[in-house]
C-alpha cells in the first residue's frame, strides 16, 4: 500500500517542464530548522530535479539551523540567503514556531512576521520564493486520523493558512506539503487496526522515508515534470530518442537514449515496499 501512496502521490496531477518551478541556470536556497538541516528532504529535492533535467546547470545551497523559527530565518536571511546571490529558494518553517502546543494568535503573528520579513527581503533581491507549509507530526498513538493525533497537527494546519497568506500577498509559491503528507499517514492508520509509524525517525523529525514523502510533497507543489522518458518503438517518443530499429532473432533490436533518469533514495525504500 506504501508504494500506491507515494506513486499516488507523485502521479496525481500533470505537470509538464514549463511550469516547473526551477529553471535551467537557477542557484536555490533551502532554509528552515531543523527538519531541513538534516539534509534528507532538500537532498532528495536536488537529486529529483538533477535527474530529471541532467544538463541544467543547478546550485542548491542548505541553510537549515536545528531549532530556528521563521523569525530566525528573517534575521539571518543576509548571511544565510543573500550571501549565496540566488535566484529561487525554499522556505519551510513552522515546526518549532507553533510552541508544540495548541494554536495561539500571538504565536501565530510573530510567525507570520517571520515569513514577511524573509518575504521583503528575497522580493528586494528578485528572489523567486517557494513557501513550504511544515509537516505534519507522525507518531504511534492509534486513531483513525493523523489530524487529531497528536492534536499540535491542528495547531500546524492553521499555520498553513499564514503560509499561503505570506505567498499570496508577497507573489511567491505557496507549497502545500502538509496536506499531501496527512494525506499518506491517514491511509495508512486506515490500513489495519494497528498503526505503525511509516515515516522513521522520530515523530517531528521523519526519517528517510517520510523525509522522501517530504520531497515529492514539495515536488508536486512545485510542478516537477513526471514523465521521465516514453517511447513506443516505430511510434512517438517523448524525452528519449530510439534509433537503430531492426527484426533480430524473431523480435526488434533498438537503441534508446533517454534524456533524463529515474530516481528513488534507497534509504527510503521502507515507504516505497
Amino acid at each position: 500500500m506504501r508504494k500506491t501512496l507515494l506513486a499516488l502521490l507523485l502521479l496525481s496531477t500533470p505537470a509538464f517542464a514549463q511550469d516547473f518551478f526551477f529553471k535551467d541556470g537557477d542557484v536555490v536556497v533551502m532554509i528552515g530548522d531543523s527538519i531541513t538541516e538534516q539534509h534528507l528532504y532538500s537532498n532528495y529535492v536536488e537529486m529529483w530535479v538533477v535527474t530529471r533535467h541532467p544538463a541544467w546547470t543547478l546550485t542548491f545551497r542548505n541553510t537549515g539551523i536545528g531549532g530556528d523559527r521563521s523569525t530566525g530565518g528573517n534575521g539571518r536571511f543576509k548571511r544565510d540567503v543573500l550571501a549565496h546571490k540566488p535566484t529561487a529558494m525554499t522556505v519551510d518553517f513552522g515546526m518549532n514556531d507553533g510552541g508544540y502546543g495548541g494554536f495561539k494568535e500571538n504565536t501565530f503573528k510573530t510567525y507570520v512576521g517571520g515569513l514577511q520579513g524573509m518575504a521583503e527581503q528575497a522580493k528586494a533581491a528578485g528572489i523567486r520564493v517557494a513557501w513550504c507549509t511544515p509537516q505534519p507530526l507522525d507518531n504511534g498513538d492509534q486513531g483513525p486520523a493523523a489530524l487529531t493525533v497528536p492534536p499540535y497537527n491542528a495547531t500546524l494546519e492553521k499555520f498553513c493558512e499564514g503560509v499561503k497568506a505570506t505567498a499570496e500577498k508577497n507573489g511567491g509559491l505557496y507549497v502545500d506539503q502538509f496536506h499531501p503528507y496527512l494525506a499518506v499517514l491517514d491511509k495508512a492508520r486506515a490500513g489495519g487496526p494497528k498503526y505503525e509509524r511509516i515515516t522513521g525517525g522520530d515523530a517531528v523529525h521523519p526519517g528517510p522515508p517520510g523525509q522522501a514523502l517530504m520531497a515529492a510533497s514539495i515536488l508536486k507543489g512545485l510542478s516537477f515534470p513526471k514523465l521521465v522518458a516514453w517511447a513506443v518503438v516505430g511510434g512517438e517518443s517523448r524525452n528519449c530518442k530510439v534509433s537503430d530499429v531492426e527484426e533480430k532473432d524473431g523480435g526488434l533490436s533498438f537503441t534508446r537514449l533517454d534524456g533524463a533518469l529515474p530516481f528513488f533514495p534507497p534509504e527510503a525504500t521502507p515507504i516505497n515496499t
